[in-house]
């Protein structure tokens, strides 16, 4: 059990890996890419995310390899971190990376280990597609261990996590699992086991109800900002109830990022699916939507020649050029589809993000 494979170590694989190599594991990493197989082996690899160039640099017991077959035999234990993104339809989420890796695992009939999925997946997934394509894996399980983490604190949120969701499809899988969380982190996380369909409705459902309040709150902040109250009394007065809480019920952008926006709406597709109704987190997603337009309707008001937005990335004071949902990147395009000029003020790194995906709408000011 000293051995430990990370199949996909791009953003989120390599921090799965470098908290387990930390926490005393031999650690073998498995990408597609030998560019960047190479930086991790020979380290010369950088990433802006926190702490994982001072991890690298530490390692002893981690390299990478772009050889699958080699990263099944060197442990029992097989970490899967490969992308799911949007890809719409029934399903929501693209599984398409996930299970043509499946697949070709299969295709190696490996035996005795455990495989833990550890991207999001759309619930029923690995009861109805994933065991389907790992059929002739003698004696292995597959399971479902989804992470709560934002990217610029990955690595932190791996070692302080508030929940731990582990979707075991047996209890020695679920106990191998629960042990290696016990090293990896520095806190004392709420365990949750339970079923792999069980943790991926879990999965969507806490992302789905973070969203429902931040709109919520941002709601309750439009209102005050029209009838000329302070919202900022008003909604830590009503976050000072026990049952609503101050985390993430603050005046403030729309949410976006990669999770919170797809997360929901994945919910809603699911909900629908089974023949119920999504009015809930339909309504979220667009009340986050509304609370763009009020934002920039806002700014309009203001009349300006030309509007600076700061910070674009879709978390605040991110050091992470992620702008995928960004609510200010949302406004900015809604100020430039009234006519406006509008200056996108950031790092030369984010700077070019925002070029790949919006081209000459705005004009650029590095700081």
């Amino acid at each position: 059990m000293n051995n430990i494979t990370v199949i996909g170590i791009g953003k989120l694989g390599i921090c799965n890996a470098l908290c387990l190599e930390q926490a005393g594991y031999n650690v073998l990493g498995v990408d597609t890419f030998p560019e960047y197989v190479n930086s991790i082996n020979n380290k010369t690899y950088r990433s802006y995310e926190p702490f994982v160039n001072e991890y690298l640099d530490k390692t002893v017991n981690f390299r990478a390899t772009t050889c699958l077959k080699e990263g099944l035999e060197f442990s029992d234990i097989i970490y899967i971190i490969v992308p799911t993104p949007n890809g719409g339809g029934e399903r929501f989420y693209d599984h398409s990376i996930l299970s043509n890796l499946l697949s070709l695992i299969n295709s190696y009939k490996i035996k005795n280990k455990h495989i833990i999925i550890c991207c999001t997946v759309m619930p029923q997934y690995i009861q109805q597609v994933g065991k389907k394509l790992v059929s002739d894996c003698e004696n292995c399980t597959l399971n479902y261990n989804p992470e709560f983490i934002a990217q610029g604190e990955i690595i932190y949120g791996y070692h302080n996590p508030d929940v731990v969701l582990i979707g075991e499809e047996t209890t020695e899988a679920g106990d191998m699992i629960e042990s290696l969380y016990k090293k990896i982190c520095h806190n004392q996380p709420k365990i949750c086991r339970m079923s792999p369909l069980e943790a991926e409705i879990t999965k969507i459902s806490i992302n789905g109800f973070i969203t429902t309040k931040i709109a919520y709150a941002n709601l309750i902040s439009d209102i005050c900002d029209t009838l000329g109250a302070n919202k900022y009394t008003v909604t830590k007065a009503i976050s000072s109830d026990t049952r609503i809480g101050h985390k993430y019920f603050n005046p403030g952008y729309a949410y976006g990022g990669p999770c919170f926006p797809r997360d929901t709406k994945a919910l809603s597709k699911l909900i629908d699916s089974i023949g119920l109704k999504s009015l809930l987190p339909m309504a979220t997603h667009q009340q986050n939507e509304l609370h763009n337009e009020f934002q920039a309707e806002k700014l309009l008001h203001q009349n300006k020649e030309s509007y600076t937005i700061e910070n674009v990335c879709y978390k605040e004071n991110s050091q992470i050029p992620m702008i995928e949902e960004s609510a200010k990147l949302k406004i900015a395009k809604i100020l430039h589809t009234h006519g406006q000029k509008v200056i996108i003020h950031d790092n030369k790194y984010v700077l070019d993000e925002v070029v790949k995906e919006y081209g000459n709408m705005f004009e650029y000011m590095e700081k």
